[in-house]
This record gives structure tokens, C-alpha cells and sequence, in this order.
């Protein structure tokens, strides 16, 4: 049966909180019948169905233009995630939002992330996606969005939306720039008509940086050299007012050096493996809209998007000197999807009706090279491979709408009818074991392998499928023509799946539900913007990834959990030249009911939640062409697992970047530095016992450099 929850009571009491004459001032009325109130010009967000302007969304979103992105120094999204209020990045491709890590909480399982990610329409699961060059707006949207965007959205979205097509004129840009540490850069993108109603765009970009680490045992000094490489080419047609389509492919690259350091040697930026480790990423995405005009208040929307991802990674597993095993990861990722909406635009009502299909396939491959197992006393140095498939299809329904109740109450009803099924399989295999001895730990001779498979050896296949219904309902209230408020209650969720291994079997775990209420206020005028958010999000069977041994995961259901806290954000213009924008965020999270072999996690924080974030840029731009910007941010110390060591923390910072240089009508040239400071913090700790893994992961170094630009409009 469809699971559903509803709860109308705390919505309402918040709505008639919000509206009550002794909470507002009520302004005088201002025309009559349904006539909205005059709104001035703002932006509008891409990734929202109903595309609402900042100001009419019912959440709480950061929109992030270009103009933001340049003064940051943002080259790509891990870079936008260490500045935004309640969000928080451990590394590249872990982060969270509002408390809650895009992998979920802990490790294990093959269930999917809890933040999606799109470019341009199409879900991307790729590492080396997030370049922002020629990227127009970024899009944070916080809290639940199953109900909008779908699986993998339980704690949020991420939109990245390129540069718009130029049916009219020539456009263009370039960059060339150097920094420390053998950093360069380089990047270009043009576009424009190329026959009447026909127009394209071209970006590329490289970025790449030789790194700060030094390996010692391997004696080699680019040990965490990073190359970013991007390609992406558009496609558009409008020939006539009733049909247009655009095509959109891009292709990424990336190679890393790995990112585990040994946690005395940290600061020093001295890793001591004695295995060659790597990170690469390769990803490609195609994505298809077309729009079928049938009238000014219709219209059709067809979105067909295809994005795959391989990666490979190899690491030593006690970042050491010592030969005590090593692993290389395969994963590939694609996903295949198509959406159709239906668009309807009238005077009171805007609503869009879609129908969403998508197959998502996962398969992974972990190849152990010798790891220490302890089995029934009995120690072992064994290599084993472990395999994870999995095939998902989901099939949904969904409807949204704003429905103007008069001058300046509009009320939101959303719904979402969702089924998922896939087909899992996880494999573990001995391929080869010596027994150690005790008191040396030394291999002695002969192969122990076939004893082991015997026990542990296991290749099981298991289906997982749910059904959900998730409602979505909101109420906001325009207070003035620039002041406007809203109350919401979302629900979201994340499909259930089958753990990798676990003592031999393989044990499907429920699904994962929240209910999330949200209070907020939106401000816009002239050139200011403000918005502040409440909210709380109550968590149902919530997925807890544990890893007992090498070759052992599982996912716990915890009972319950919940997160709840605010933000604040900001911009403006504060005359001469000078503007601001910036935004803190706070969030409280805490385990209410959750058991493990009857040791109790009650109180206890998520893992990787910082209570509080912050950032701040303070710009200003002369009529000569001058600029200059100056930019803090903020993340408070974090655990880094469910048992909240207090050892085990991830580091409070505070880093500093400025941005100085001159643009004119085309040449400019500017100087920068990120971290001025040289802050040195832990963002992540990854610790075993049983696999013998104390590792550390920290954040990067003071940067500076150089950067010059070219622009053709």
C-alpha cells in the first residue's frame, strides 16, 4: 500500500500564526478581486517545475547568479558548497544539507543518495560534474524535493543551469590564469544564431593543480595532483512560435590523486602509502527538452536525459609505509530518463502535471588486496572482491499547483505517486588467503584461501520495491508588494534497497521517510533581497550505514530523528560602488529512537551536521572597471560518525578569499587567493579497527594566482 502522511493541524496553526492580525502589520488593499500585487523584476529558478520567481517560492532555495559566483573565485560546486549556508562538505562528493550527508549516515548499501544533483535536466551521479564555468545560476534547494524532483532528493537538490542559447547575437568568453602549487587554468565559450532560429553554445575548460602532498615512501611530490576537464556543446531550435527544442551534451574528466592522509602527518601534508593510489572520473550527459506551444496559458514539455558516470579508485588501507593491503573500486553509474509535463498558466492558476520514468543501474566492484581478516581467532592476510549490482525503475505521477485564493493568498498543493522496483545483487569472494602468525604476523606458507571461501563466500540476488504518496501543501501570504511569506508541509523519502554483505546474506532494509514543516519569509526590494526560514524535518526507519568488518555492511533503520534550525540570507546594493551578500544557517539534529545491539544513540548528533554556518562577501565594482571583493565563510566542527567521538571531529573554519583586478569592454585581469589565512582543518576522518584504517581528510591550502579574461558580447 502507498504510504502517506498528513498532517493539516501543525499546518494549519502555523498558517493562522503567520496571519494573525496581532503578529502583521496588514497593509492597506490594494485593488480588488484576484489582481496579484505589483512584483518588481527578480529571478527566476530554473529547476522549480512551475519556474516561480524567487520571491513566490514556498521553500527555501539560494539562487547563486554568475556575478556571485566570479566575486567567490567559484571554479566548481565543491567550491560553492564550503559557502552556503547549511550545507557543509566534508570533500568533493560528500556534503550535506540541513544535517543530513548526500550519502546518507554512515557507510554500506546501494541505496541511493539523498541529494540530487542535475545539470541542465539531467541527473548526474558523477564526481567531476560540478564545473561551473559558463554556468548562468546554481540553484540550492533545502529540505525534502522528492515530491519535484524525485528519487535521490530526500535532503535537497542542486540545479546547475549553462548559459542560455543566443538566437540573436554573438556572444563569448575566455580565461587563462595561473596559481601556486604549478596551478593553471584555461577556458573558453562562445556561442550564437547560426542560421535564422537555429543557435549553439560551446564550453571548455581545464583546470589543474600539481597539489600540496608529498608522498615520502614513494617519494613523489604531486601526490594529490588534481586535472579537471570539461566540454560542453548546445543545440537550439526555434523556427516557429509553437515549437522549440535544445540539445545538450557535456562531457567531464577528472584526475585525483587519493585523499587519505594519515592523521599525524595531516598538517605537515605528508601521506606514507606505499601503494600508487588514484581517483578518476569520467562522465557524459545528453539532454533533450522540447516545448509544444498550444497557447498563451498551455503548453507541453518533453524532457529526455541519458547521464553516465565511471569511476575508479585505489588506495592504500592503512595509509602507511607497511604492505597491510590495498583496494581498487570500479563503479559505474547510468541513468535513463524521460518526463513529460503539461504546463498551465491562467490568472489564478499556475500547475504543471507530469508523468517521470527513469532506470537506474549501479554496478560496483571492490577488489581487497591483502587485508587482515580475524576469523574465529584465527588471523589471515586474504585478497577478496566484493560486487554490488543493482537495476532500479521508477515510475511517477506527480502534480503541482499555486492557486490564487484572492489578492494575496495563494495556496500550493502538491502530489506525488511514486513506484520503485530494482533488482540487487552483492557477491563476496576469497581469491586467495595465508594464515599470520600471532606473534610475528608474518604470512606462513600455503593457501588458506579455499577454508575461507568455504565460510564466508557468498552471491546472493534479492528484489526491493515500494509504492509511495507524497503530498506536498503550502500557504503564502504577500504582506506588501516586496514582503511575502509562506508555511509549508513536504514529505520526502528514499527507496529501500539490499545491503552489499552482511555475514553471508543479504538483508533488504525498509525505506526512509521525513516529514518536514517550514516557516518563511521572503523580502525584495529595489536591489535588496532578503530570506529567512524555520523548519524542522522528523525522520521515520532512517537509514544508518554501518561497516562491521572488511567484508561485512549493513543498513539499520533507526526509529526515529529529527533536524531542525534556521537561515538567513541576504544581498544588496550598499551605494558607492559597494555591495554585500551573504546568508547563516543553524541546524540541531539529534537521534530520538535508534538501538544497536542494545547500545542506545538517543542524543546523539548526525554525523557530519556542524550547528552553524555562515559567509559573507563584500564587493565593489568602479566605473573605471575596478572590482575588488572580499569574502568570509564559516563551518562549525562536526562528528564524523554516530557514535560522536569526541576525538574523531571534523574542525571548525573560518576562511578568508579576496578578489582584486579591472575588466574593460573586453580585456581584464585580476589577482586572487582563497584560504589567506593557510587555515589547516580536518573536513573528514575515516576509522576501522578492523581493517587497521586511521585516515584523515583535509582541506586545501592557501592559494593564490593570477587570472586573465576576455570577453566578447
Amino acid at each position: 500500500m502507498p504510504r502517506l502522511y498528513w498532517s493539516p493541524p501543525y499546518v494549519t496553526a502555523l498558517s493562522l500564526a503567520l496571519t494573525a492580525p496581532g503578529l502583521v502589520a496588514q497593509p492597506a488593499a490594494q485593488g480588488e478581486g484576484t489582481d496579484r500585487p505589483q512584483r518588481l523584476e527578480e529571478m527566476v529558478v530554473f529547476g522549480d517545475p512551475l519556474r516561480r520567481q524567487t520571491l513566490d517560492t514556498v521553500s527555501s532555495i539560494s539562487v547563486v547568479p554568475e556575478a556571485r559566483l566570479d566575486a567567490q573565485n567559484i571554479r566548481d560546486l565543491y567550491d560553492l558548497l564550503l559557502r552556503t549556508p547549511n550545507v557543509s562538505a566534508a570533500k568533493e562528493d560528500k556534503f550535506s544539507v540541513r544535517g543530513i550527508s548526500n550519502e546518507g549516515i554512515g557507510p554500506g548499501g546501494t541505496g541511493r543518495p539523498t541529494v540530487s544533483v542535475f545539470i541542465d535536466g539531467a541527473r548526474q551521479p558523477g564526481r567531476g560534474a560540478g564545473n561551473t564555468w559558463d554556468v548562468e545560476q546554481v540553484e540550492f534547494y533545502r529540505g525534502p524535493q522528492s515530491t519535484a524532483f524525485g528519487p535521490g532528493s530526500l535532503a535537497g537538490a542542486i540545479v546547475l543551469k549553462s548559459r542560455a542559447l543566443d538566437y540573436q547575437g554573438y556572444s563569448g568568453s575566455a580565461k587563462l590564469g595561473a596559481a601556486n602549487y604549478s596551478g593553471q587554468e584555461a577556458g573558453i565559450a562562445v556561442g550564437g544564431p547560426l542560421i535564422d532560429g537555429v543557435a549553439f553554445r560551446y564550453a571548455g575548460e581545464t583546470n589543474q593543480t600539481d597539489g600540496e602532498v608529498t608522498n615520502t615512501t614513494l617519494d613523489d611530490d604531486e601526490w594529490q595532483a588534481r586535472k579537471r576537464y570539461l566540454n560542453r556543446f548546445k543545440l537550439g531550435w526555434q523556427g516557429n512560435d509553437w515549437y522549440s527544442l535544445e540539445l545538450t551534451w557535456q562531457d567531464t574528466k577528472l584526475r585525483e590523486g587519493t585523499e587519505y592522509l594519515p592523521p599525524a602527518n595531516a598538517e605537515r601534508r605528508r601521506s606514507t602509502d606505499n601503494v600508487n593510489g588514484f581517483y578518476d572520473d569520467d562522465s557524459e550527459l545528453f539532454v533533450l527538452r522540447q516545448i509544444l506551444t498550444l497557447s498563451d496559458a498551455l503548453d507541453v514539455e518533453l524532457i529526455a536525459s541519458q547521464s553516465e558516470s565511471n569511476s575508479a579508485r585505489r588506495g592504500d588501507y592503512d595509509v602507511s609505509a607497511e604492505d597491510r593491503g590495498q583496494f581498487t573500486n570500479i563503479t559505474t553509474k547510468e541513468n535513463q530518463a524521460l518526463e513529460l509535463r503539461l504546463n498551465i498558466s491562467t490568472e489564478r492558476l499556475r500547475a504543471v502535471l507530469g508523468a517521470y520514468y527513469s532506470e537506474d543501474d549501479l554496478m560496483g566492484t571492490s577488489a581487497n588486496r591483502g587485508v587482515n581478516y580475524s576469523l574465529s581467532g584465527l588471523e589471515v592476510k586474504a585478497d577478496a572482491d566484493l560486487a554490488a549490482d543493482r537495476s532500479a525503475d521508477t515510475r511517477a505521477l506527480y502534480s503541482e499547483a499555486d492557486i490564487d485564493l484572492d489578492s494575496r493568498f495563494t495556496l500550493t498543493l502538491g502530489l506525488r505517486y511514486e513506484e520503485n522496483e530494482a533488482d540487487n545483487r552483492s557477491a563476496f569472494m576469497v581469491t586467495g588467503a595465508q594464515a599470520v602468525d600471532p606473534i610475528t604476523g608474518t604470512p606462513l606458507p600455503g593457501d588458506v584461501g579455499p577454508l575461507l571461501a568455504a565460510v564466508l563466500d557468498d552471491d546472493t540476488s534479492a528484489p526491493s520495491g515500494d509504492t509511495v504518496l507524497l503530498p506536498k501543501l503550502a500557504l503564502s501570504y504577500d504582506i506588501s508588494d516586496s514582503l511575502s511569506s509562506f508555511v509549508s508541509f513536504t514529505q520526502g523519502y528514499r527507496a529501500g534497497s539490499v545491503d552489499f554483505v552482511s555475514d553471508g546474506n543479504s538483508p533488504t532494509y525498509d525505506p526512509e521517510y521525513t516529514d518536514n514543516y517550514e516557516l518563511g519569509l521572503k523580502f525584495s526590494h529595489h536591489s535588496w533581497y532578503v530570506q529567512a526560514a524555520l523548519f524542522r524535518i522528523d525522520y521515520q526507519d532512517m537509514q544508518v550505514g554501518v561497516r562491521v568488518d572488511a567484508s561485512n555492511f549493513r543498513t539499520d533503520n533507526a526509529g526515529e530523528a529529527q533536524a531542525q534550525g534556521a537561515e538567513l540570507e541576504f544581498s544588496g546594493d550598499l551605494g558607492l560602488g559597494f555591495s554585500v551578500f551573504g546568508g547563516v544557517g543553524y541546524t540541531e539534529t539529534e537521534f530520538t529512537d535508534y538501538q544497536d545491539d542494545e547500545v542506545s544513540f538517543d542524543g546523539k548528533r548526525f554525523p557530519n551536521a556542524p550547528l552553524a554556518t555562515a559567509n559573507f562577501t563584500l564587493r565593489y565594482q568602479h566605473s573605471t572597471g575596478f572590482f575588488a571583493d572580499a569574502s568570509w565563510s564559516r563551518t562549525g566542527g562536526s562528528f564524523t560518525e554516530r557514535e560522536n567521538t569526541p576525538s574523531l571531529r571534523a574542525d571548525a573554519r573560518d576562511l578568508f578569499g579576496a578578489r582584486a583586478g579591472w575588466q574593460g569592454e573586453q580585456l581584464g585581469v585580476e589577482l586572487y587567493g582563497q584560504n589567506l589565512t593557510d587555515k589547516f582543518y580536518v573536513t573528514d576522518r575515516f576509522v576501522s579497527e578492523s581493517l587497521g584504517i586511521n585516515a584523515a581528510f583535509v582541506g586545501d591550502p592557501r592559494e593564490y594566482g593570477i587570472r586573465l579574461h576576455y570577453q566578447l558580447d
